[in-house]
C-alpha cells in the first residue's frame, strides 16, 4: 500500500502549497494525527482531481480552492444512514450557503453503483466516486471506521488550500453514522 501511495501523482496541482495524497498522509502522521483520524486543522489540502458522478464536471482541489467546501467522507452505498445524511444536508443547504459553504460527498464506490443511489435518494449535490480511495487516504479517513478500507462518517471543511475543521462522527465519543443537520451546523466553526 505504501508503494502505491508513494507512486500516486496528480496532474492537476493547485499551486506550490498543495500536496500529493501520499505526502498529505505522511504529513498527517508527522503532526501526531492517528491513522484514520483525518487531517488536523491548518493542514494543507491534498491535491486531487476527480469527476462529479452525475455531471462529469471536474471537482478538484483547484476548483474548490477559492470557496469553503464541506467534504463528506462516508462508507457509501452500503450505508443507508450516509445517504440520509446527504439528503439532510441538502435540506439545510440554504443555511450552508448563507455561511458560504458548498457540499461535496465522497464515497468509496464505483460510479455505476453511486449513480443508482443518487437516483434512488434524489441527491442533487456533487458526489465523487473515490473507488480507488486516493482522496479518502489523502485526507487520512481510512481505517478508523467500521471497515478498514472505508471512511467512517467524516467531514472536512476546506478553504484556500487549508483544512479549517475536521470531525469523524464515527469515532468516540459520538460513534454515529448519522448526525442531525442541526448538530452538524452547530459543530462547524463560524464562517
Amino acid at each position: 500500500m505504501a508503494i502505491i501511495a508513494a507512486s500516486f501523482v496528480l496532474p492537476d496541482v493547485v499551486n506550490d502549497k498543495s500536496t500529493s495524497a501520499s505526502a498529505a498522509h505522511a504529513m498527517a502522521m508527522a503532526t501526531g494525527a492517528k491513522h484514520g483520524q483525518g487531517l488536523p486543522a491548518g493542514s494543507r489540502v491534498p491535491a486531487f482531481s476527480e469527476r462529479n458522478v452525475e455531471t462529469g464536471q471536474t471537482i478538484s482541489s483547484k476548483t474548490l480552492y477559492a470557496h469553503k467546501t464541506l467534504l463528506f467522507f462516508s462508507e457509501g452505498v452500503m450505508c443507508q444512514a450516509c445517504f440520509e445524511q446527504i439528503k439532510g444536508l441538502e435540506q439545510v443547504g440554504d443555511q450552508l450557503a448563507k455561511r458560504g459553504i458548498s457540499l461535496v460527498s465522497i464515497t468509496p464506490d464505483p460510479a455505476g453503483d453511486l449513480k443508482q443511489m443518487i437516483a434512488q435518494y434524489g441527491i442533487t449535490s456533487p458526489m465523487i466516486a473515490d473507488d480507488d480511495r486516493t482522496i479518502s487516504q489523502a485526507f487520512n479517513t481510512l481505517g478508523a471506521g467500521m471497515h478498514a478500507d472505508t471512511p467512517g462518517h467524516a467531514f472536512a471543511l476546506i478553504d484556500k488550500g487549508k483544512v479549517l475543521w475536521y470531525r469523524d462522527y464515527w469515532l468516540p465519543p459520538t460513534r454515529s453514522m448519522y448526525v442531525s443537520p442541526a448538530k452538524l451546523l452547530k459543530d462547524i466553526p463560524g464562517a
